[in-house]
């Protein structure tokens, strides 16, 4: 008691917050933070509002400037990029002028992929006209201009292959040798630009952007050309965030519109011609103001102008490309972002005093809600420490203080049993634990064994290896795991005249994936038919696989024939798309494209062929092989067989790290020693 007494006299001494009741404590810090905060948001308010809205401004209008910019260089380098796609095809003989259809078809094809593109055509040295052009419903016909054609320009209706088939407009005496886009590239003698005029089709803003075409010689052949839409240019200016009376607007080199976010036309009709808009005569004030500043400070650069009594934030940049000379310019309005700084201030005074004394009161309220059950929690734990339980009242709370009161509860209890049951618990609890760990152990080695018993299965249903003097075949199989989504075979048909193989190859490597591989086996041996060629044959699998296993399951196949009587490999691919060839008529891997079975019922296959002669080696393979080939691994070619296979297999045991490796390969010996030698007369 005298010790406390003494504490007591002495308690100014201790920190602040120590001294001070907990509701307290919890309050003040809050309250004194959102005066320090509400102190420092006027200050900032009324000393730098103006400043930070000045910068920000600044920051918006460089950033409208990027976007702009931004803009204009993806799209203005689309018709270039046109060009260079056809100057290249034309170097690679991939176009050819010469040939209608070809030439057709390539246009039509481009223009498609180019929306903005309102024509893409050639002119050549001859007076030769072709390419293709978009109507304004968005129909596209082609142009053919030759001697045929008397030196008009007949424009046609196209097929749905982008072939021409109707007539549909003709214009008389079109020599695209005297045009001016045409002379202009002559000159130059690289891509350029020409400049913005009114597309006579679209009445939008358009550009041509031309590129001559030399030939090995250095001497001109023609001119490509794209006429490309400038409206998406007055779209993006639109939807950029300029505030009320914010504007962007472009010019060219003599100050002429090129487009606007105010101005839907940059053209105007002058004794009945439609002309650009000069910006610095826009009906625009604004427009016309920022145009006029321009000379006082260069080309490029920031400026502020008043108009009715408004102050104008203005930045200029410049943009150029093959003979493009544009400037951009950015308006903003200052009161469009300054106007609600003053009510936002003036407000802000009077609600900061209400809100000090509405949080004081709730932070109070707070801090005793919050502390009352912490004052309880505090109680309790003594009297656990000195062996008494007593349980918190408040376990029927929901926040987070609830939660603390349940988990204490719950902890005193489990605490107090812990001491009188801790030895019986963990006896009991080892015990449990051992026979889960045992019994754990003995699934495990059941699975891996039907797992390995499941494996030996797969390799036991391959068929057997071929060694005779007309035919090797042997099998490759490496399964990634014990079980293989693998597997192959082949059959005599037609009294040993033809011999069909298959690979099958369905996608991943547990006990699932064999029962679905072997599903497959069955499926490919009903399916097998000799009066049936591959391709049909392929075709009934794909619908048997569709309504066997759905979307669920990934299956691939690839299937040929060897022809002894014809002397011809026949193959067709259903996902696995490829196979490795050495023989006279191919070398080295042979791409057969084919899609994946079961992905769609009405799925065509195609039927490719070989020639076959003696001395011929064919390899068919699985994904496992493919993606090693994919990374550089090789194939010999000209090697005897056991050398070649001797390489497979050390592709193979690269691959099946990653995948399922499966391999049939054969070699085709002396056919005229076959049993039907009287097929082969080399008469």
């Amino acid at each position: 008691m005298r010790n406390d007494t003494r504490l007591s006299k002495f308690r100014f001494l201790l920190p602040l917050p120590e001294r001070l009741p907990l509701r307290l404590v919890f309050s003040l810090p809050f309250l004194l933070q959102f005066l320090l905060a509400a102190l420092l948001m006027g200050l900032l308010l009324f000393q730098g509002g103006q400043e930070s809205v000045e910068a920000v401004l600044k920051e918006l209008r460089q950033e409208v400037l990027e976007r702009v910019q931004e803009q204009m260089n993806r799209h203005i380098r689309e018709p270039l990029r046109l060009n260079s796609l056809n100057a290249d095809a034309w170097q690679a003989n991939m176009l050819n002028f010469a040939d209608p259809v070809m030439r057709d078809r390539y246009f039509v094809n481009h223009i498609r992929a180019f929306p903005d593109a309102a024509m893409t055509f050639i002119g050549l040295t001859d007076g030769s006209f072709y390419g293709a052009r978009r109507k304004t419903n968005g129909e596209i016909q082609v142009v053919h201009n030759n001697q045929s054609t008397g030196g008009a320009s007949w424009y046609y209706r196209i097929s749905e292959a982008g072939d021409a088939a109707d007539l549909q407009e003709v214009f008389p005496n079109f020599d695209p040798r005297k045009r001016p886009w045409f002379e202009t590239a002559q000159q130059v003698g690289k891509p350029v630009f020409s400049g913005v005029y009114r597309h006579f089709v679209f009445l939008e803003p358009t550009i041509t952007a031309t590129h001559p075409l030399y030939d090995a010689g250095g001497k001109l052949v023609g001119v490509f050309g794209v006429d490309y839409l400038l409206s998406w240019l007055g779209q993006v200016l639109r939807d950029l965030p300029l505030g009320t009376s914010g504007q962007v607007f472009v010019t060219d080199s003599e100050g002429l519109l090129v487009a606007s976010s105010v101005l839907k036309n940059p053209f105007e009709e002058r004794d009945g011609r439609m002309e650009r808009i000069k910006a610095a005569d826009s009906k625009n004030l604004v427009l016309q103001m920022a145009a006029r500043a321009v000379p006082a400070i260069g080309q490029e650069g920031a400026y502020e102008f008043k108009l009715e009594n408004q102050s104008y934030f203005v930045d200029v940049r410049t943009f150029q490309e093959s003979g493009i000379n544009w400037t951009i310019y950015v308006v903003l309005a200052a009161d469009d972002f300054l106007g609600g700084l003053h009510k936002v201030a003036n407000r802000t005074a009077g609600l900061t005093a209400l809100s000090m004394m509405v949080i004081f009161l709730l932070a109070m309220w707070t801090a005793g809600w919050v502390t009352k059950p912490i004052l309880r929690l505090n109680a309790a734990a003594r009297e656990l420490a000195e062996g008494r339980l007593q349980l918190l009242p408040d376990t029927q709370r929901r926040d987070e203080l609830g939660q603390l009161s349940k988990s204490f509860n719950m902890m005193a209890r489990q605490v107090t049993d812990l001491v009188t049951n801790l030895e019986a618990r963990v006896a009991e609890r080892t015990y449990e634990l051992t026979i889960k760990t045992e019994q754990e152990e003995r699934l495990r080695k059941t699975f891996y064994a039907e797992l390995a018993k499941a494996g030996k299965v797969q390799r036991a249903m391959l068929p057997a290896c071929i060694e005779s003097d007309h035919l090797q075949l042997q099998i490759l199989y490496e399964p990634c795991l014990l079980v293989s989504g693998d597997t192959c075979g082949y059959r005599w048909l037609k009294e040993e005249e033809l011999l069909f193989g298959y690979l099958i190859d369905v996608n991943g490597h547990g006990a699932a994936t064999a029962l679905q591989t072997a599903a497959m086996s069955v499926m490919m041996q009903e399916v097998i038919d000799p009066s049936h060629s591959l391709a049909e044959c392929l075709v009934k699998l794909n619908k048997r696989v569709a309504d066997y296993f759905g979307d669920e399951v990934l299956v691939a196949a690839f299937c040929f024939e060897l022809d002894f009587v014809k002397r011809e490999l026949r193959y067709v691919a259903g996902g696995i798309t490829e196979f490795f060839a050495d023989s006279v008529a191919a070398k080295g891997r042979i791409k057969t494209p084919g899609l994946f079975l079961g992905v769609s019922t009405a799925e065509q296959f195609d039927v490719s062929s070989l020639p076959i002669q003696g001395g011929d080696r064919f390899c068919f393979y699985s994904d496992g092989i493919t993606d090693c080939l994919d990374e550089g691994y090789e194939l010999p070619i000209g090697v005897n067989l056991d050398e070649f296979n001797k390489q497979l297999h050390n592709v193979a045991s690269e691959g099946v790290c990653k995948d399922d490796a499966t391999a049939i390969c054969i070699q085709v010996g002396d056919i005229r020693k076959w049993k039907y030698e009287y097929y082969f007369t080399d008469e």
